[in-house]
């Protein structure tokens, strides 16, 4: 292979990987928009961040006719149905980044010798870190919890 076909090569990796990182900034823009949602019983509505952390409990009318077991139940129905939901549309958002990165050729297959970065590379799940308006659970929060005490009366 030509010296000049390889510096070729690898100014076409190179806009490649420019187009990539753009596509990352408009794909992380995107995702901050994401929210996920899901209704339960038609009276309990949650909506979740992109990393499907719940951002909104909604009651509907008629929530009085459910007993506190129901209701609790249908908010944690309505929380992982709208976490999955978010995480449907993390992953439509991210697959064409995902086949364009897998169809990138790797290093060594344009220097001879040069090792392949892409197992080192993390994978594109779309996860991010939590906004800062996010709070996540510590281990005190869940440690010493009660499993039953979400479907106990809570005096609300």
């Amino acid at each position: 292979m030509s010296n000049e076909h390889v510096k070729a090569e690898m100014v076409q990796l190179l806009d490649e990987m420019r187009g990539q990182m753009r596509e990352v900034a408009r794909i992380q823009r995107a995702r901050a928009e994401i929210t996920g949602r899901a209704t339960v019983r038609k009276r309990v509505t949650v909506t979740t961040d992109a990393n499907g952390v719940v951002a909104e409990v909604r009651f509907g009318s008629g929530i009085a006719d459910l007993s506190y077991p129901e209701i609790a139940d249908a908010i944690v129905r309505a929380s992982e149905a709208a976490a999955a939901d978010a995480a449907r549309q993390v992953r439509e958002l991210m697959a064409p980044l995902q086949q364009r990165r897998t169809g990138m050729p790797s290093l060594s297959d344009l220097v001879e010798g040069a090792p392949d970065i892409r197992p080192m590379l993390p994978p594109l799940s779309g996860e991010l870190p939590p906004h800062q308006d996010s709070r996540q659970p510590s281990a005190e929060d869940t440690r010493d919890r009660d499993p039953g005490a979400m479907f106990r009366e809570s005096g609300w």
